[in-house]
């Protein structure tokens, strides 16, 4: 299994695109902070603030570690038999219900369990320039449930500004639990032939497969795209690598997909037998 963890962004879109497209960023090995690779920014985690103690029993269930790293405990019936999609959100940032609902619905029938949302929770401040540790930080204080005792808690925050400055980038995963969709590049991602709302469906559902351990992040299937590390091949599928960048009008014609294709499907199926 590869897990891919501690994102910092070091290059900007357009010198990525130079390379073939995607953004780079360096990311070590757990216990290693001198090791790098190549990989996405969607697929980010690493250092920064820790997320709140678990019950006794429950320190290993992975979301305090990379994108993916958690999938297991989301997908397996045990120990967390509840997914609580916990949404937070800042003012002018609200994601339309269409997604959010669309989000949840998918999320239930891969994980085969209830899914529970609480009320939104607001985030104080305005459009800013987000890094992934101030992303996990933002998250883990004003939480309001906490993981384990039989649930598994999903982050989702949608935020006003950009990550790090670069509008291109419209989601990011930070951590194996906390994802985060920017607004204002989203809507500005739309085009009079592809709104801002395909696209915020889209992203969304993005950022949930890789914190579910699409493609490749939490079952070494070789399958992913060696150019963009931690996406498919497949431009129908959601985890297509352009969906989460601003470059998704350009490179997908007639919008961008909204669900996993079949593989995805099955690597989400064996990682819930077992795998």
């Amino acid at each position: 299994m590869r897990r891919l963890v501690a994102v910092l962004l070091v290059a900007s879109l357009a010198a990525a695109c130079s390379n073939g497209g995607g953004i780079e960023v360096e990311l070590g090995e757990p216990g290693d902070a001198g090791s790098t690779t190549t990989g996405q920014v969607g697929v980010g985690g690493g250092e920064g603030q820790q997320p709140p103690p678990k019950p006794a029993g429950d320190e290993d269930d992975g979301s305090s570690g990379s994108p993916g790293a958690f999938a297991r405990t989301l997908l397996r019936p045990e120990p967390a038999t509840t997914v609580v999609f916990e949404l937070f959100q800042q003012a002018g940032a609200e994601p339309r219900s269409g997604s959010v609902d669309h989000a949840k619905s998918v999320l239930r029938s891969v994980v085969h369990k209830s899914v529970a949302e609480p009320s939104p929770i607001e985030v104080p401040g305005g459009a800013q320039q987000w890094t992934p540790a101030a992303i996990r930080e933002t998250a883990d204080r004003l939480t309001k449930a906490g993981q384990g005792g039989g649930r598994a808690v999903l982050h989702v925050l949608f935020l006003r500004g950009s990550l790090q400055g670069n509008d291109e980038v419209l989601g990011v995963a930070v951590r194996g639990d906390v994802l985060a969709i920017f607004s204002d590049s989203v809507a500005a991602a739309g085009t009079p032939l592809v709104s801002g709302r395909a696209i915020e469906d889209a992203v969304l559902m993005h950022e949930l497969g890789h914190l579910l351990g699409l493609v490749d992040l939490a079952l070494d299937t070789g399958r992913d795209d060696p150019d963009h590390p931690g996406h498919s091949r497949n431009p129908e599928s959601v985890m297509y690598w352009a969906v989460e960048s601003s470059l998704v009008t350009q490179v997908l014609s007639g919008g961008p997909p909204r669900d996993f294709d079949r593989q995805d499907l099955a690597d989400l199926a064996a990682l819930r037998d077992g795998a």
